[in-house]
């Protein structure tokens, strides 16, 4: 999961470190090269009071002090060598990052999130979490990459946002039924999602029910079925042609009779975002009023599933997302940016196709992840 972008952002961070290695050296030599010069500056000049002064009080004074400050150069290495000798290498081996150093950091993670589609919104976010966090920053030449990364990984976590498993099963087991509707194009996961998201409602002591609201896509009612049979939950389900909506008023009315926990409805999707699919949508959520309706997007197609969210969250209105197919999405350009650019927070990654497949998001452990070896 995240290969490439993972090997993408590595490679950056240790061309990033040696930028700044190489910078930091020159700095040093620099530094060495100036204070030798100043040190020959003041030997030559000492030597030429002693040599053409003409008191022998001054060069007698001249020798006092000059074996004044030598003896206390070995009383203070005498006193404290250990000390001294950490200044010496603090202060040679330190670097301050500036803006031009963050510029440089961010140039090289730059191109290789935007090889991962991550949107444009989210790579400003960082550059600014980026400057907020290391400008002024005191950082070791042999330490810099560890600095680095620590930023880098807090900047990625902060453009997600999860909301946590446990929160959200409270809020279902504050009402019920508790209704919740899938929303989603063709080929996302919807379904599948659906009968995950049963067996994780199940492990919680929650009886599911699922409403068969895609009456367009042939065999989606049969697909929801045999999940269904696996599992033991029941589907509420019309004829295909039959009106969505009302398949999920019948559903809704089932479990309130069924002493039901929550219901799950499945909705059409399309290869594109039409008009009638948005009406269609509008009008099962006027009927069922959801208590959630969460976005299933397809992780692999990277910036289209976010601008699918956005469409959907602008013309029907989501709460929550859940991300499909993560397990073999190398690029992860989705998972970095829905939760930014919708304002809505991942839910659930999908992970595999077992019912167990269904993992709740965590912002810390992904951006770590992303910046594992």
């Amino acid at each position: 999961m995240f290969d490439f972008i993972k090997k993408k952002i590595k490679d950056s961070i240790n061309s990033i470190q040696k930028k700044l290695s190489k910078e930091e050296e020159s700095e040093i030599k620099s530094d060495i090269k100036k204070e030798a010069g100043i040190l020959q500056e003041d030997k030559e000049e000492l030597k030429k009071d002693l040599e053409y002064s003409d008191k022998k009080e001054l060069k007698e004074e001249i020798k006092e002090v000059s074996k004044e400050v030598k003896e206390l150069k070995k009383e203070e290495e005498e006193l404290n060598p250990i000390e001294k000798k950490a200044q010496k290498k603090k202060k040679v081996f330190s670097h301050v990052i500036t803006d031009d150093d963050v510029n440089t950091i961010f140039s090289e993670i730059k191109s290789a999130l935007l090889e991962n589609n991550v949107a444009l919104s989210v790579l400003d976010k960082i550059h600014d979490d980026l400057s907020v966090k290391l400008v002024g920053e005191s950082v070791s030449i042999l330490n810099n990459k560890k600095s680095i990364e620590k930023a880098i990984k807090e900047s990625i976590a902060d453009v997600l946002t999860g909301y946590d498993s446990g929160e959200f099963i409270s809020k279902v087991k504050s009402k019920k039924p508790f209704v919740i509707l899938f929303v989603g194009v063709n080929g996302a996961g919807k379904t599948t999602t659906i009968a995950k998201l049963c067996k994780f409602l199940q492990d919680n002591k929650l009886k599911p029910v699922i409403a068969a609201s895609d009456t367009f896509r042939a065999a989606s009612i049969e697909q929801l079925e045999i999940h269904a049979k696996r599992l033991g939950v029941e589907v509420i389900k019309h004829t295909y042609g039959a009106d969505p909506a009302a398949v999920a008023f019948d559903a809704i009315k089932h479990a309130n009779s069924d002493n039901d926990d929550v219901v799950l409805i499945d909705t059409a999707g399309r290869s594109d975002i039409n008009k009638n699919l948005i009406e269609e949508l509008k009008k099962i959520k006027r009927v069922s009023k959801p208590d959630i309706t969460i976005f299933v997007g397809d992780s692999l197609t990277g910036n289209d599933v976010v601008k699918q969210a956005e469409v959907f969250d602008k013309e029907v209105g989501i709460d929550l997302n859940i991300l499909s197919k993560a397990d073999v999405d190398k690029k992860g350009g989705a998972v970095l940016s829905i939760s930014y650019v919708t304002k809505k927070p991942i839910l659930f990654l999908g992970t595999g196709q077992d019912y167990k497949d269904l993992i709740p998001f965590n912002k810390e452990k992904t951006a770590s992840f992303i910046l594992s070896e």
